[in-house]
């Protein structure tokens, strides 16, 4: 957490802006660029995918892409990432990461409730409690006050 570009704001729920992380940082993985991540002499035969836009059947407003993250996007991802594995129930963490896939063309969710309920055998509605209890999980384990100056690294020597 050294590079804090997360910023809380007191007068708010930190359990909704939690939940407002998550959902920014789906947006950042969803646009990061998916061509050109191979390791050094890593090739491939297969050709590029060309992306057909009429092909993604929904309607959309213009035919741009989401927008490259910037680094601040891309900082607060690396911090919000590291916040998953403090989700200890499966229901939630499955619910969180459904949730966080988004589509790179469209930043639609690839997983909407209702589709998470059938998928986990259970109503949308408890998908959404779990993914709210998992939000406040985190909020719990991250609040400002939870961490003493020597839990982070660059204060770990004093």
């Amino acid at each position: 957490m050294s590079k804090m570009s997360v910023r809380f704001d007191p007068e708010r729920s930190l359990p909704e802006q939690v939940g407002e992380w998550l959902d920014e940082a789906a947006l950042t993985l969803a646009a990061l660029p998916s061509t050109g991540l191979r390791p050094a002499g890593a090739g491939s035969t297969w050709p590029d995918y060309l992306r057909d836009l009429e092909d993604l059947g929904w309607d959309r407003e213009s035919d741009e892409f989401l927008p490259k993250p910037t680094a601040e996007q891309i900082d607060r991802l690396d911090i919000v990432l590291t916040w998953i594995p403090l989700i200890k129930d499966r229901q939630q963490k499955m619910v969180v990461h459904m949730r966080m896939i988004r589509h790179p063309i469209s930043g639609q969710h690839r997983w909407e409730w209702r589709k998470i309920g059938a998928k986990l055998g259970t109503d949308h509605k408890t998908a959404q409690a779990w993914h709210q209890r998992a939000c406040a999980g985190i909020a719990k384990k991250i609040r400002p006050d939870a961490f003493r100056a020597t839990q982070i690294p660059q204060f770990a020597d004093i």
